[in-house]
């Protein structure tokens, strides 16, 4: 259960009721933290007191005739100027009791509303002065001011105060007594009036930069950032009030400046009155503009004739009243539209409200009326009327915030939904590689073997043509699915790396000769430049890496020629290669180019750039596809620049190396020794063709090969020996190493050959992994040759 004060709390700051029951409780707190009026202390008798003279700022006499007043004297009420240059006597008595204690404890003279720019004598002699300097004017405010004991005499005494007002001139009662009787009160009602004001409404200013800044980044939030503006014009405004220091400006600078500030804060409520209720007065939005450009520049032209704007401002901010009229229709009709249930606006209306009232009372009783001794009550309104304000910023920025995570979670279940959606379209797709791949595989690997053998049986010159044609389109079938079966051993992850010092120059001469045919076929010029370079590399799939760059280049350059060259860059890091350098291979080509754009896209699989029609003679788009792959597995850096219309240059880098190379080794393919003439070879492979292919082979090089289907077929047989048994992997009711461990039971040594065509990274992996030799589909005949010498040269496991 939720607690019952805050919940609370929380549904009165957030219905239509909020705003007004926290300025309901703002005004309590107020009233109840007034201080009581001031007394005098026994022995202090109050006489008389008379307003001497006055005259404007410019020294004309406005009055120099003594007249008798009572306190607070206001003189706009009297009818006289608001603002200018006036002296007040005051006449009292105190006792010699009052004056002995003067002399031995501090005693202090109390004014509430007093104006800040005053000097004040007692009995002749000066007491305080805080003119700053000649003209400049001040607002009425609390003062307490020190009264030395010696000053004072036993019965009558006169003091003497003269003030200079910019507008409220005059004074209320002065009140003697102790100071420690009279410091708690002034200081608290310094603080209702003055110094807890100046607080509250720096903090709303900083409040509201904050919400403008908002509002600038995010526009759509414009009743929160012109309720923003208002509140920071208002409360700069205040805060002006509030400062009693000199600041160095000229009556007429100050008076314009405040006369600025009421423009403003009158188009702003129009404007932010426009937004609240949604609804755009063009020609109301267009009066406001003219206010709030022409009225300043109004105030400017009348300075020379009315330096301190008085009656420029009395006329022109009483016409800014007119601007309130739309806003108060507006925000009516917004109401009984609306009704009381939206409680963030609500809460903004109810904050206009109290600002308007606020305002409109200032006038009136400060510049209308001219009370010496009124209170702003701007001053407080603008921090009491924001709460619902900052309710609306706190819940749009929570609202955000939870935006942002539902966002969040959104994108990452739908990113998640796409990854596993990719993963099992990745999945489907390897499954159906694999699985076409294998189907493709068997009846490629039959016809190559098939052909194979009939070229090595036919003598007719004819049909020896027509068999040399059937190879080479076999070699070609072979050759598209050796890439499928590259890239899914990369993929797989069964690829180990065997690093050593590999003489660049041998492996470059080795890739040129192989792709040599296929450069002078199209009557290009392969070149090798020559290179003393030593890397430290796996050359096995440095040479796959390089041989399909070349390949590469080959088939996609249509004239002039393709060249390989290695450079010495940069510095290498790996272990046993020299401290300062590395090899970049490149390889250079005359072809069409590639463009910026689909630079990425070249080492996708499957992908070719200049075959819309899948012409077969440029391959599946492998090539490069395995390029990166071995390149990343290698930890090779890789790159391509390419010029459209110029050709391109792919480029590798190697870690360089010093030391003496390794002498290499070329497998040669070793004939079937005499020994194993007549040697006895199970074949199970459930591909008919196949089998038969393999037994035929097997039969042709003197061995006694016996053909089976399945692992039921092999369970089938009595025990027998054999001298190695060849076993396609995927059987239709096991595997071929389910076969080898059914015969090693009763033949633990037995040697064994695994032949596939499998290609997914999986299966790959389970083969790599049972450390059984694979021959994979589809072959040549002589590959299985050789693999038969070296299997049937050592023994299985025992």
């Amino acid at each position: 259960m939720k607690p019952v004060l805050p919940t609370l709390l929380r549904s009165l700051t957030q219905s239509w009721v909020g705003g007004l029951w926290l300025l309901a409780l703002a005004l309590l707190a107020f009233f109840w933290l007034q201080p009581p009026p001031p007394a005098n202390a026994s022995g202090v008798r109050w006489l008389s007191a008379q307003r001497l003279w006055m005259h404007d700022v410019s020294g004309a006499v406005l009055a120099d005739q003594p007249v008798a007043v009572s306190l607070p004297d206001s003189w706009k009420p009297a009818g006289l100027q608001a603002a200018g240059i006036g002296r007040y006597r005051l006449n009292f008595e105190v006792s010699d009791e009052v004056v002995q204690s003067a002399r031995s404890t501090p005693w202090s003279l109390r004014i509430d509303y007093l104006n800040y720019v005053h000097s004040i004598w007692l009995n002749g002699e000066l007491l305080q002065s805080t003119l700053p300097r000649p003209g400049w004017l001040g607002l009425p405010g609390p003062s307490l001011i020190d009264v030395p004991g010696r000053l004072l005499n036993a019965g009558h005494n006169s003091l003497e105060i003269e003030i200079q007002a910019v507008q409220q001139g005059g004074m209320s009662p002065a009140v003697l007594a102790p100071k420690a009787a009279l410091q708690h009160d002034h200081v608290m009602l310094r603080f209702l009036t003055r110094d807890g004001l100046m607080v509250l409404n720096l903090i709303w200013i900083a409040f509201s930069m904050f919400v403008v800044l908002l509002w600038w980044m995010r526009r759509q939030e414009a009743a929160a950032g012109l309720f923003g503006l208002l509140v920071l014009v208002g409360g700069l405004r205040n805060c002006r009030y509030f400062i009693t220091e000199d600041l160095g400006l000229s009556v007429g600078a100050e008076s314009w400046l405040y006369f600025l500030a009421h423009v403003l804060t009158a188009c702003l409520q129009g404007w932010f009155v426009m937004a609240l209720v949604g609804r755009h007065l063009p020609w109301f939005h267009r009066a406001l503009w003219v206010v709030a450009l022409g009225f300043p520049v109004l105030g400017l032209l009348a300075l020379p004739l009315d330096p301190d704007l008085r009656f420029t401002r009395g006329y022109l901010q009483g016409a800014l009243i007119l601007t309130l009229a739309p806003s108060i229709w507006l925000m009516g009709q917004w109401v009984l539209r609306e009704g009381l249930r939206s409680s963030m606006h609500t809460g903004l209306a109810v904050g206009w409200a109290a600002l308007l009232v606020a305002g409109v009372h200032d006038f009136i009783f400060g510049r209308v009326i001219g009370l010496v001794n009124f209170n702003h009550w701007m001053g407080w309104m603008i921090p009491l009327a924001s709460p619902s304000f900052v309710l609306m910023v706190v819940q749009r920025v929570v609202k955000a915030f939870d935006d942002i995570e539902e966002a969040n979670q959104q994108l990452e279940h739908k990113v998640a939904e796409r990854t596993r959606e990719l993963a099992a379209a990745n999945a489907a797709k390897s499954h159906f590689l694999a699985s076409a791949s294998h189907d493709l595989r068997q009846p490629v690997a039959a016809i190559g073997l098939i052909t194979d053998l009939l070229r090595v049986q036919v003598t007719d010159p004819m049909v020896r043509n027509l068999a040399d044609r059937l190879t080479r389109a076999v070699r070609s079938m072979e050759s598209l699915l050796k890439g499928l079966l590259d890239l899914s051993r990369l993929d797989s992850g069964t690829v180990e790396v065997q690093r050593r010092r590999v003489h660049l120059q041998t492996l470059l001469e080795a890739v040129a000769s192989h792709e040599a045919e296929a450069a002078r076929q199209k009557n290009l010029q392969l070149r090798v430049r020559r290179t003393q370079a030593i890397a430290w590399t796996d050359p096995v799939l440095l040479e796959q890496v390089l041989r399909n760059l070349v390949g590469n280049a080959i088939r996609h350059t249509q004239q002039g020629g393709v060249l390989v060259s290695v450079r010495r860059r940069g510095r290498a890091s790996s272990s046993g290669q020299a401290p300062g350098h590395s090899w970049e291979v490149q390889v250079w080509d005359t072809g069409p180019g590639i463009r910026p754009e689909d630079q990425p896209r070249i080492f996708e699989a499957f992908v070719q750039l200049g075959n819309p029609g899948r012409e077969r003679s440029q391959g599946l788009g492998l090539g490069l596809a395995i390029v990166q792959r071995a390149a990343q597995l290698l930890e090779h850096p890789l790159r391509v620049r390419s010029r459209v219309g110029r050709g391109s240059c792919f480029a590798i880098t190697l870690p360089g190396t010093t030391q003496a190379v390794e002498t290499a080794t070329t497998t040669t393919q070793s004939p079937m020794p005499d020994r194993l003439h007549g040697m006895r070879v199970l074949v199970i492979e459930d591909d008919e063709a196949l089998g038969e292919s393999l037994v035929l082979w097997l039969r042709n090089w003197g061995l006694d090969a016996v053909a089976g289907h399945s692992l039921g077929w092999v369970r089938a047989q009595a025990p027998q020996h054999w001298d190695m048994v060849v076993s396609d992997h995927r059987l239709p009711d096991g595997s071929g190493r389910d076969v080898i461990a059914h015969l090693r039971q009763h033949q633990p040594s037995l040697p064994a050959l695994i032949i596939t065509g499998d290609t997914s990274p999986q299966q790959l992996a389970e083969l790599a992994a049972s450390g059984l030799p694979v021959l994979h589909k589809p072959f040549r005949a002589q590959d299985l040759r050789t693999m038969l010498a070296q299997g049937m040269g050592r023994q299985g496991p025992a």
